[in-house]
């Protein structure tokens, strides 16, 4: 019997050898491009996913942010299909039933707006800076 089976041959999708030869590259693995760094800093965007309207407090849309960041208090446009439809204030922000100051790119949030009805968003529209 031979102990050749406990040598291990090289696997060239080895997990530890691919990171190996990564980091020995000048710069490590530099991974696909984002999209908040292409858009201008400060720049957001984020699709609706859904809308909800709060009694007393107002319309609510959640969805993933895509890029850039939003803060309470800050003005954001309403578009469907590319066009604009109106500037409306985010009056506050929550994530994961915590509320927040800001929210970033990758955040999953819900953003009440003022200066909306909730049969005015419908699933797909965009809010933007």
């Amino acid at each position: 019997m031979s102990w050749k089976f406990w040598k291990r041959d090289s696997n060239p999708m080895d997990p530890q050898e691919l990171l190996a030869r990564g980091h020995a590259q000048a710069g490590g693995f530099p991974g696909p491009p984002r999209p908040q760094d292409s858009l201008p800093v400060g720049s957001f965007g984020m699709t609706v996913e859904d809308v909800f309207s709060i009694t007393g407090r107002g319309t609510v849309v959640t969805g993933r942010v895509q890029a850039g960041t939003v803060s309470v208090g800050e003005q954001v446009l309403l578009s469907r299909a590319g066009q604009p439809l109106q500037q409306v204030e985010v009056t506050g922000v929550e994530m994961f039933r915590k509320i927040v100051k800001t929210a970033k790119a990758g955040d999953n949030v819900g953003l009440l707006l003022r200066g909306v009805d909730r049969d005015q968003v419908i699933k797909g529209d965009v809010l933007s800076k």
